[in-house]
Order: structure tokens, then C-alpha cells, then sequence
């Protein structure tokens, strides 16, 4: 696991200084799968140089999660456990966070996928500014998010299935603020997220940027835009930029 706190370079030791947990804004952890579903990271969050540690000023928590599950998740014990663990632990060292940014890279499979919803479901049930989801996992389906609400940011990168894309999107058609939906087929796209499955309506009222392979909406989509301030297209790809600026950790 990689902690990365912004405001100054620290000693990689293990333990926080008084001055990192007064200064700190934001914070990055990147850590594998198998590290947060199997304990290793909550266990690490436990250890002595981060035991009582309270970051009162960090805002932001980016998560950046990668590398499927080495084993099948029904081999796996108390996985949901686990997830709820981390979570508290998240907000425990974090608890006036208003901005949480997950992404995920590199897993590959439905059993990944599940659990990845599991996970940001769980971290989602907290009233914040800002939740986003950031998909560039290439290829990689992902139904297990199926069920996630209350976000307010997704980008998705090229080749994630449209099925569930749209099912993500509309998913969260009431909280959505800004759309990066890197899907190739827009012509397909947009209907299905304006129009459920039964025929009705959906309205996004909060959505201000949608970028999506188009590059004009269609006049029967635009109702459902009502708050759309920019509507970009997308290059399919998404380029997330690495904003560490300075403390890094090595964890483990």
C-alpha cells in the first residue's frame, strides 16, 4: 500500500508527526485489491504508527485501487467484513472529508467487479460534496457497480461495456454533476440513458458536463439535461494525471 499526503516532504517512517496531520489537505492511498478485501491494508491502518492518527484538515481522499483478486471471492473469508473495516477506518482518520475519488485499474474479471461495488457502495453512503468514480479498467465489465448511488462524478474510459455504463449513469441520474463516458457507440448511448427500460423519462437535474461521443445533443435528449452547462466530446481515453506533489509512504 502507497499513502501519499499533500503539503511537504516527510521521512517515510512509520509514524505521522503532529505536523503531517496538521497540514495535511488531501490524501492518496493506492494499495491492490487483495490488499483491502483480504484485511492487509485495515491491518496496516492499525499498526502502531497509525493508530489514533486524525487528519482534521484533509478535504480529499483519492483512492487508486489495481490488480484483480488472486483467488475466487467465494474462497475468500469475510470479505463484506473486511470492506467495512476499511471504510470506517477511512473515515476515521479522515472525518472531515468532503471529496472522495476512487479509481480502479486492472481488474479483470465479474468477481472483481462485484466486490470494487461493494466497496464504493459502501464508501458512497456518506453525505459528501463529491463522490467520483473513475473507470480505466479497458475491457473490463462492470455490473457489480450496478446498485452504486450517489455519486456525483463518473468517467468512464474506451472499451467498458455500454450496458453497464448506462446502467451506472442512470443509476445515479439524481445526484450526477459531471459525465465523462468514454463509450464508442454515443448514437446508442444517449437514448438509453435519457429513456429507462419501460419507455419513461429519466432527468438528470443536477447534471452540468457531459462529454460523450457527440458532438451535438439530440433535441429529443435535451429535456433531460436540464442544468447541462458544457457538453464536450470525448476522445474515448482517459488521461489521469498524477497530482502527487509530495509526501509518499511506502506502507508496505
Amino acid at each position: 500500500m502507497h499513502m501519499s499526503l499533500r503539503r511537504r516532504m516527510v521521512p517515510t517512517t512509520p509514524s505521522i508527526n503532529d505536523c503531517v496531520r496538521a497540514l495535511a489537505r488531501s490524501v492518496r492511498i493506492t494499495a491492490p485489491f487483495a490488499g483491502v478485501f483480504g484485511g492487509k491494508v485495515a491491518r496496516i491502518m492499525d499498526s502502531s504508527g497509525f493508530v489514533g492518527a486524525v487528519f482534521m484538515r484533509v478535504d480529499h481522499v483519492w483512492l487508486n485501487f489495481y490488480a484483480g483478486l488472486s483467488e475466487p471471492v467465494d474462497e475468500m473469508s469475510d470479505v463484506q467484513g473486511e470492506i467495512a473495516k476499511f471504510v470506517a477506518r477511512i473515515w476515521a482518520m479522515f472525518p472531515r472529508a468532503q471529496h472522495l475519488h476512487m479509481q480502479v485499474s486492472l481488474f479483470t474479471d465479474s468477481d472483481d467487479s462485484q466486490m470494487v461495488g461493494a466497496l464504493l457502495g459502501a464508501l458512497a453512503t456518506r453525505r459528501l460534496q463529491t463522490v467520483e468514480y473513475v473507470h480505466v479498467s479497458s475491457g473490463v465489465r462492470m455490473g457489480g457497480l450496478a446498485g452504486v448511488t450517489g455519486l456525483t462524478h463518473i468517467r468512464v474510459q474506451d472499451d467498458a461495456s455500454l450496458a453497464d455504463c448506462v446502467s451506472l449513469v442512470r443509476s445515479n441520474a439524481q445526484t450526477l454533476v459531471e459525465a465523462d463516458l468514454g463509450v464508442v457507440d454515443a448514437l446508442d448511448c444517449l437514448p438509453r440513458l435519457t429513456v429507462d427500460d419501460n419507455g419513461e423519462p429519466i432527468t438528470y437535474p443536477r447534471l452540468r458536463s457531459l462529454a460523450i461521443h457527440v458532438n451535438l445533443l439530440p433535441e429529443v435528449t435535451v429535456a433531460s439535461f436540464p442544468a447541462l452547462e458544457t457538453l464536450r466530446r470525448t476522445t474515448g481515453h482517459l488521461h489521469v494525471a498524477n497530482e502527487i506533489e509530495t509526501f509518499c509512504a511506502d506502507l508496505a
